[in-house]
């Protein structure tokens, strides 16, 4: 049996082309010990094997590997080592003990019962084998050290257990640093105990990560019948090659060796990792427009501008009637399809995740309204007081000596968003923190210096990628009356949030105009809207239809964050055109005014996400006037001066849903192309029209 297994496997390896991999490997090694003064102990070799391809060609053997790892990898250390010594490939190679075979193994059968739920992952009688799991990194460790291999010789010269390589301890699958390293070994033949050859040792990197189920993370995959339940994070090892390439709140699929821990009485959990790879969304063919969105699409196709304002329009018509908070309602449509679910957004260059900040005095609709669109997200993570916000460094309890990072709310909204609640509530220092973080797009951890190898203090930066979500009050401010007669352009207040961390916002939406009259209109069709739903029943509570149901604008999002728009080079001229004249215009004139540098990336950002809302593979001219008209609206809002001309409206007026819906809105958006025309050939004439290379 043990020969038929490897005759098997040396056709299997023949086969697939990695029998001459290992040739080519062998030799690479041998020239590399022809140079060194003293011979390795152990040479390790990553042999790839597709368990569904070994199963076609020999199901005896197929079922080992899947079944019976430890075995299996035995059978490959011999016929490593066997081919090694047939062909001559490494004179160094005396032993077999000195061959250390890693399975790698990709992907397993699409099967049950080779898949594992970590949710249920301590109720079941887990066998030692291979299974497949996906997982979000919710902690992990540094990069450690462990011992691959160690070499050991009997003391008695005489004895057999004293020749070189007789007694070679090798790292497997599951086991704990004792089973390499331990003062305790005895001779199999006299009984002594073994002598390290400390010279021999070799040490590998590990990571320790702990993995939570994906329906932990609010909004991710949240149903009803999981109200109650408890998640808790299982622990995976990663070595070698593995501990590369893991970020934190990231989504992974795994393939590793479930083992369980017994030591003084405790029982622990943890899965030995095999191969790891970032989860890949891919689009479903069944997700299609939903008819009621097809129609309305098809309706608007005239107006370049028409279906995105219709789509903010009836968004969240169950929160706030149609026409109010209407800025804001595209603002966060615009968040929502700027995320990726494989978060290729630094990839297409199109500036990535939209933060959107909300500046008005009804706090209570903002927090509904921004609560309903977490809901819409692929993942979304609520930020409360009782929750880290960055990562904490605490002490790894699986006694590596070193320190765990514990993900916080951005880390854990990975490819989604993070709603932070009121942003003025923040003390100051998290404020700061928080300015920091979303300027570099990446969280500073401070290692202490008792955690790091060389005694000093330590920092591990952490990209984040996600939107940021927050509103504000604007009557919280503590300024005094005296300072705030004095700033005639600060025409908005921030509350109790500084102004340096308003401008690492995409958007900021005032929602406090500066006109009576469309506030009183807004806050009337809100009190209409509260006393008609006060006097209806229940059951007829529920029967009043939305003009766009959530789920139907939930599949639309599934859509459109597909698209992957391309910059045109007209759209780019009048993006670059717009802030190389604000830049110029707003710092040398008497009304000056603070114009982020962020800006560009900003513009671009809000005009892929606009080609992306009105379903365009392409960034026309009019996604970029958009995307200029919400900036400069957002800038006028907050410093009261517009050197285009544009009146902030964060609602709809009475009467007037022509005048933002319509053709009056594409007229008004030509006059105010025009008018921007104007501005870029006044004060940045050596922009041109990049032309495309053929």
């Amino acid at each position: 049996m043990q020969n038929s297994l490897e005759e098997s496997t040396v056709e299997y390896l023949d086969r697939s082309g990695a029998l001459q991999k290992l040739i080519q490997d062998c030799r690479t090694r041998a020239e590399i010990e022809s140079r060194q003064d003293k011979p390795s102990a152990v040479f390790r070799f990553v042999m790839t094997v597709d368990p569904v391809d070994l199963v076609n060609f020999d199901s005896t053997l197929g079922n080992l590997v899947l079944h019976y790892p430890l075995d299996a990898g035995r059978i490959f250390q011999d016929v490593v080592y066997l081919s090694i010594k047939a062909l001559d490939l490494i004179p160094q190679v005396e032993s077999r003990n000195q061959i250390l075979v890693h399975l790698s193994i990709p992907t397993l059968p699409s099967l049950p019962s080779y898949s594992l739920s970590l949710r249920d992952l301590s109720c079941q009688a887990v066998e030692q084998r291979y299974f497949q799991f996906e997982g979000i990194v919710s902690s992990m460790t540094n990069v450690i050290q462990y011992t691959q291999s160690a070499r050991y010789q009997c003391p008695e010269s005489g004895c057999v257990g004293s020749e070189p390589y007789t007694y070679i301890r090798l790292h497997t699958a599951g086991a704990r640093e004792s089973r390499t390293i331990r003062p305790d070994f005895e001779c199999h033949y006299c009984g002594n105990i073994l002598e390290e050859d400390v010279s021999c040792r070799v040490l590998a990197d590990k990571r320790v990560v702990k993995m939570m189920d994906p329906a932990a993370i609010p909004g991710l995959s949240w149903s009803p019948g999981e109200e109650g339940r408890r998640h808790q994070a299982v622990t995976v090892f990663l070595r070698e090659e593995l501990v590369q390439g893991i970020e934190m709140g990231a989504h992974f699929t795994v393939v590793g060796i479930p083992t369980i821990d017994r030591c003084r009485g405790n029982i622990t959990m943890s899965i030995e990792a095999n191969s790891i790879f970032k989860h890949v969304v891919q689009p479903s063919p069944s997700v299609a427009l939903p008819d009621s969105v097809a129609r309305l699409h098809q309706d608007r196709l005239g107006s370049p501008y028409s279906f995105a304002a219709s789509l903010a329009f009836a968004f969240a018509s169950s929160v706030s009637p149609p026409g109010t908070y209407h800025k804001l309602k595209l603002s966060m449509l615009l968040s929502l399809v700027s995320t990726h679910p494989n978060d290729k957004t630094k990839e297409a260059k199109d500036g990535g995740g939209l933060h959107v900040m909300a500046v008005g005095s009804d706090t209570l609709l903002l927090s509904r309204l921004l609560t309903y669109c977490t809901a819409m997200s692929s993942r979304c993570v609520h930020h409360t007081v009782d929750k880290h916000l960055f990562a904490k460094v605490t002490k790894d309890t699986h006694g590596t000596g070193t320190c765990s990072i514990d993900a916080g709310s951005l880390l854990l909204s990975h490819g989604g968003c993070c709603f932070l609640g009121d942003l003025g509530q923040m003390k100051k220092d998290v404020q700061s923190s928080l300015q920091g973080v979303m300027e570099k797009d990446a969280v500073t951890v401070q290692i202490p210096k008792k955690y790091g190898d060389s005694g000093v203090l330590q920092s591990l930066e952490l990209p984040i990628s996600c939107s940021v979500w927050a509103y504000t009050d604007p009557n919280t401010c503590k300024k005094p009356a005296a300072i705030a007669a004095v700033d005639l352009y600060l025409q908005q207040e921030l509350g109790n949030v500084s102004k340096t961390l308003a401008d690492c916002f995409s958007l900021v939406c005032y929602m406090d105009g500066t006109s009576e009259t469309g506030d009183i209109y807004a806050e009337s069709l809100l009190v209409e809207d509260i006393l008609n739903s006060a006097m209806l029943e229940e059951e007829d509570v529920e029967n009043v239809g939305e003009l766009l149901s959530t789920e139907d604008i939930k599949q639309f999002l599934q859509v459109a964050c597909w698209l992957q728009p391309q910059l045109t080079p007209t759209a780019e001229y009048l993006i670059q055109g717009y802030f190389v004249s604000s830049r110029r215009l707003r710092s040398n004139n008497i009304q000056s005014c603070p114009f982020p540098p962020t800006a560009l990336r900003t513009l671009t950002a809000v005009a892929c996400a606009h080609a992306k809302l009105s379903l365009r593979t392409y960034v026309a001219e009019e996604d970029a006037l958009m995307s200029i008209y919400l900036f400069e609206e957002s800038v006028t809002s907050r410093y009261g001066y517009s050197i285009l001309g544009i009146q902030p409206t964060p609602h709809f007026r009475h009467g007037n849903i022509v005048q933002y819906l319509g053709k009056e809105n594409d007229t008004q958006m030509e006059h105010f192309h025009l008018q921007l025309l104007r501005l870029i050939s006044s004060h940045a004439q050596d922009l041109t029209i990049r032309q495309p290379e053929e």
